[in-house]
């Protein structure tokens, strides 16, 4: 069981966007860009047709932008271009890193119209369906408040209408892929054969449906013992044998009708963040359409089967889920999280996962840290957890497994601030163990921040049905300004969940009361130190005197995090974080009877948007741990209470940091995106190794974060290119040519700053077999 904890803490590691060592570089490379322009982009867009390898993605609607592959030679040559803004690398998107699923296997099921639930729930208890109950959605569907025909449209991996998904019966009324035909042979964006997650976070906005199961299996005992009411004795009178068991899976907002953007492939993979922002803009041009009096005509007349869905050009779509999301050089800025807040300027509540990156904090992807977004981080609710514990070790078990009886944000949702220095979670809901349907018919219990996000559309949409009038910026501020915090019992804090939990009569009661609601949006400090901006949120770096520091953490509660901020220069060589005196609470025969008490130290490099683990480990005594050469800025270690624990637990914290004499300074200079300086420098015959070290001011440190690239071109031609979003970037050669090498610094993105000019400066550390190297005259 032990084991299982670990190997679900591990599948947050980030191991595509570690920083690598140098390939060989091909001069006629091809990669894939999104393009700022200014005023728009016709000119733009004529100069990439005329160069040769070239390909336009995508030429954005809504906001100033477009996509192309392009030959990276020639994106140098665009940046200086004076109506483009910038030229950025197409980042990948992800649905948040998954936690494992656990698949379920039913005796049967009874397929449910809408207009059956609001019976259901009116002759069972109010928390006839344990989620539902713990957000009030319950006391909306007795009053036959279902989000009765909002349009929600679900951008993600597809989501399935065909009869073997029961739950979503009548409930999807379309959709469109964004895929291009040759990169997915499954072009459908309705079809049984994407990838579950967009049929699992359908079913949690939309879902309505009956499964049974024998009472003596494990999910009806289970429920029995930490939610009874979620579970339905069969009788004649409803259609099934004494012996069986109804679960039912109602979503949030059980008649809303979905609108699916395929953009996640079939297969599981990623998607270039360019095809979010088409989706993103392609849902604004509908709800535009709709608004500017064109009718929501069907184009493709005869469709409404599973492998052709009925695409439409205008739908008076009202709330917008997204449960994906990717890293951001600059935060609030980029063009998805630009579009974010155009979305809810035309009357979409925009609702995003918050990324499943935890437990450190500056760990929000994009567009959930865009301003118009309502992020939503995940939540751990004893009942989920010992429901889902029973199922995967034995009825019982569940109990042992989460002493602890309050809510707890959970371990894997990705915590604030935004490196602009905003909290940026709004809201939470629970995220752990949630019962949904797949696109293949199949049932599991599904974890991760992607379906808190979908529980929070569907109460956006029970809003849209009751409030009509009230605008999506009101929607949102009502659910953001009525959230629970004190539902959480873990000591998290804004930074962990926002405002608070959701509660939907709550927002209601807001909304109904004619309070003028506040429908700001939050705006950083947006300093370019990014200390600065961490200070703007409450939150304060470790203090070194001589580069040691300690800390004492007294009282973590079960599933509480402690972020120590640790700043890590260019040239820090490793950090040491030692725990004694860990006290529990409890004595032993009170604590976790499977495990007892203890803390989890886990830490994540110094990226802003995105996790990087560098350590990740249980600790129940005296013990020491070490991380080497971390990126430069803010390495955060987050120190947890596990959330198995059954009591507080303490303890003291020393961390030491160790630096590198990097030896004398080969060469520096400054740069402009549009640049690139050149050196050349002599290697001697017999080099082993051949390493390089590049740094520059606006590092993981600074907002937003700059990204350059180190080339060296060996004297027979042969290129070695360093390019990651690592800062500094490191390269290393090994034998390489003696003579004369030629170095190049790129500016690949100077971001605009609000502080001067569009510029960085730079340093090289170039050694052979560690000895430094100079420029050559």
């Amino acid at each position: 069981m032990r084991a299982d904890r670990r190997a679900w803490a591990l599948c947050l590691s980030l191991a595509a966007m570690l920083p690598a060592l140098a390939v060989p570089a091909s001069a006629e490379r091809t990669d894939d860009f999104v393009i700022q322009c200014r005023p728009n982009c016709d000119a733009v867009a004529a100069a990439v047709r005329q160069i040769d390898g070239a390909r336009i993605n995508y030429i954005f609607q809504n906001v100033p932008g477009m996509a192309a592959t392009i030959p990276v030679s020639a994106a140098a040559a665009l940046q200086g271009r004076p109506d483009i803004v910038e030229v950025t690398k197409d980042l990948a998107v992800n649905p948040p890193l998954p936690q494992p699923d656990l698949p379920l296997v039913a005796d049967g099921v009874q397929a449910l119209s809408t207009a059956d639930v609001p019976g259901i729930t009116a002759s069972l208890p109010s928390n006839y369906n344990y989620n539902n109950g713990l957000t009030g959605a319950a006391s909306f569907h007795a009053q036959g408040t279902l989000g009765n025909n909002v349009v929600v449209a679900i951008i993600d991996s597809g989501t399935a209408n065909w009869s073997g998904v029961p739950a979503l019966a009548g409930s999807v009324i379309g959709g469109e892929s964004l895929i291009p035909p040759a990169s997915d042979s499954v072009i459908s964006a309705t079809s049984r054969l994407n990838n579950p997650h967009g049929t699992w976070v359908g079913t949690m906005i939309a879902g309505h449906a009956n499964f049974l199961f024998l009472s003596n299996s494990v999910l009806p005992r289970a429920l029995t013992s930490y939610a009874p009411s979620s579970v339905i004795p069969c009788t004649p009178a409803l259609g099934c044998a004494s012996n069986v068991s109804i679960v039912p899976m109602i979503g949030t907002a059980p008649a809303a009708k979905l609108y699916a953007l395929k953009i996640l492939p079939s297969n599981g993979g990623s998607s270039p963040s360019s095809r979010t922002l088409a989706a993103m803009d392609r849902v604004l041009t509908i709800r535009r359409n709709f608004d500017n009096g064109m009718p929501s005509a069907i184009l493709n007349p005869g469709c409404g089967a599973e492998n052709n869905p009925c695409v439409y050009d205008s739908l008076p779509i009202q709330v917008v889920n997204m449960s994906l999301g990717g890293g951001t050089l600059y935060a609030g800025n980029d063009l998805r999280e630009q579009l974010t807040s155009r979305m809810l300027e035309a009357g979409l509540v925009v609702v995003v996962a918050a990324g499943n990156d935890g437990p450190g904090g500056l760990t929000i992807g994009s567009p959930g840290s865009g301003l118009g977004a309502l992020n939503v981080a995940a939540a751990s609710t004893p009942v989920h957890e010992r429901v889902l514990r029973d199922l995967q070790f034995g009825n019982g078990i569940g109990a042992l497994y989460r002493p602890f009886n309050g809510i707890q944000t959970a371990t894997f949702s990705s915590r604030g601030p935004s490196a602009d220095g905003r909290v940026s979670i709004n809201l939470t809901a629970n995220g752990l163990g949630c019962f949904v349907q797949s696109a293949n018919g199949g049932i599991s219990l599904a974890s991760g921040t992607s379906f808190s996000s979908p529980t929070v559309a569907g109460a956006a949409a029970l809003l849209r049905q009751r409030f009509p009038n009230a605008t999506a910026a009101e929607i949102r501020a009502a659910l953001i300004q009525s959230a629970n915090p004190a539902l959480l019992a873990d000591g998290s804090g804004p930074l962990d969940r926002g405002n608070g939990f959701l509660d939907i009569p709550a927002a209601a009661n807001l909304l109904a009361s004619g309070a003028r609601l506040d429908t700001r949006l939050d705006k950083g400090i947006g300093s370019p130190n990014l200390e600065a901006n961490l200070r703007g949120v409450h939150v304060q770096p470790v203090q070194f005197s001589n580069n040691v520091a300690t800390e004492h953490l007294q009282n973590l509660l079960p599933g509480q995090v402690a972020q120590l901020y640790v700043e890590a220069a260019d040239n820090l060589e490793q950090i040491k974080i030692s725990f004694s005196n860990v006290t529990p609470a409890l004595a032993a025969g009170q604590q976790n009877p499977l495990f007892g008490d203890d803390i989890v130290v886990t830490a994540i490099d110094s990226y802003t948007s995105f996790d990087v683990p560098l350590l990740q480990q249980f600790v129940s005594g005296n013990a020491s741990f070490t991380v080497t050469r971390p990126q430069a800025g803010f390495v955060r270690f987050a120190v947890q209470g596990d959330s198995t624990n059954a009591g507080p637990i303490s303890a003291d914290v020393t961390i030491t940091r160790v630096y590198a004499d990097l030896g004398p300074l080969t060469s520096t200079g400054r740069l402009a995106q549009d640049q690139e300086n050149v050196f050349q420098f002599d290697v001697p015959a017999g080099t082993a190794k051949l390493a390089g070290l590049l740094t520059w001011r606006f590092n993981w440190g600074g907002y937003p974060t700059n990204d350059l690239d180190l080339v060296l071109t060996a004297p027979n031609g042969a290129t070695f290119l360093a390019s990651t979003l690592g800062s500094p970037e490191r390269l290393e050669v090994a034998n390489p040519v003696a003579g004369r090498w030629t170095a190049r610094v790129q500016g690949f993105l100077i971001q605009p700053t609000l502080s001067g000019p569009d510029t960085d400066q730079w340093k090289v550390w170039l050694t052979a077999d560690g000895q430094s190297l100079k420029p050559a005259k």
